[in-house]
């Protein structure tokens, strides 16, 4: 629908909230945002959108200088500089427009770490974490961030961790395919209250589709197991159930050198496959990616 109407009006088409009161907003069923010049429209235009599509309220959507600039990066097809990786925690809560700005402020001053918050939806937003690290540490914050949301506002919030992301030339498209996932995951309401990852998620990315999950995954992940020796280590370890003294048997090496293996593995990935989710989700990806 959007790729259609930029055919039609060009330029007159943005995704970056702005404070133009000229500018109209609309939500497509798939849950893209978008503004158009009203002066590009015609009355009998505007109200055909109307009827089409969602009208929304952004008046109170105020946007930081960086949010702006990762805004137009990912929506607007605008150049930006990464050069750390980044990783996305996916937001959806049911909220009027004017507590936006409570929220975001909620929010923000509820996690450790510097993030810019992009409302992406009428319901969802994205928290984009410059400088992220594979340590999961924003979780058990988020956890206490989602129970305070629910005291505090009367509703429930949901927050799905994405992967650890690389700052490559890939990265807009593996931002842009894990959000895509988790509007169908949204849209499909299997979305519960509380906070889940993207490998807790992945069967039912997996069930969506498998050409737009293998796109989503990580370049990071990518990367490590393009490496045969961590393939075949991952891949026993699996096999041995997870068993460190039983993969390390299988692999004729000493306990503490599997151990460090897997630890670099974490480190350089963010996935912990030593927990049975994470462990899973690796083997569907390496199985999805064809590696064998």
């Amino acid at each position: 629908m959007l790729e259609k109407l930029k055919l039609v009006y060009g330029d007159h088409i943005i995704s970056s909230p702005t404070h133009d009161k000229q500018i109209l907003w609309y939500q497509t069923e798939e849950g893209e945002i978008f503004g158009v010049d009203e002066s590009a429209l015609t009355a009998r235009e505007t109200r055909l959108l109307n009827s089409l599509l969602t009208p929304i309220d952004l008046s109170h959507t105020a946007q930081t200088e960086d949010e702006q600039k990762w805004s137009s990066f990912l929506f607007d097809n605008k150049p930006l500089t990464v050069q750390l990786p980044v990783r996305v925690y996916y937001f959806k809560m049911v909220h009027q427009a004017e507590q936006r700005q409570q929220i975001k402020e909620a929010v923000n001053n509820s996690l450790e770490h510097t993030h810019y918050f992009i409302w992406t939806g009428t319901e969802t937003a994205m928290l984009i974490q410059p400088n992220a690290t594979s340590e999961n540490s924003q979780l058990d914050q988020l956890k206490d961030l989602s129970l305070a949301i629910t005291s505090d506002f009367l509703t429930d919030s949901v927050f799905i961790q994405g992967q650890l992301h690389l700052p490559n030339d890939h990265l807009k498209m593996r931002l842009l395919n894990e959000q895509q996932l988790f509007l169908y995951h949204m849209q499909r309401d299997k979305l519960r209250s509380g906070v889940s990852t993207f490998y807790q998620c992945l069967p039912s990315f997996l069930c969506y589709d498998a050409s737009a999950l293998s796109e989503a995954i990580s370049d990071a992940f990518k990367e490590a197991v393009m490496d045969r020796d961590v393939y075949r280590t991952l891949m026993t370890y699996m096999q041995c159930n997870l068993n460190a003294s039983k993969a390390a048997k299988a692999l004729y090496v000493h306990r503490n050198s599997l151990q460090y293996r897997i630890d670099k593995f974490i480190e350089r990935t963010g996935l912990d496959i030593r927990h049975f989710s994470e462990a899973s989700a690796a083997y569907f990806m390496m199985t999805l990616l064809d590696l064998s």
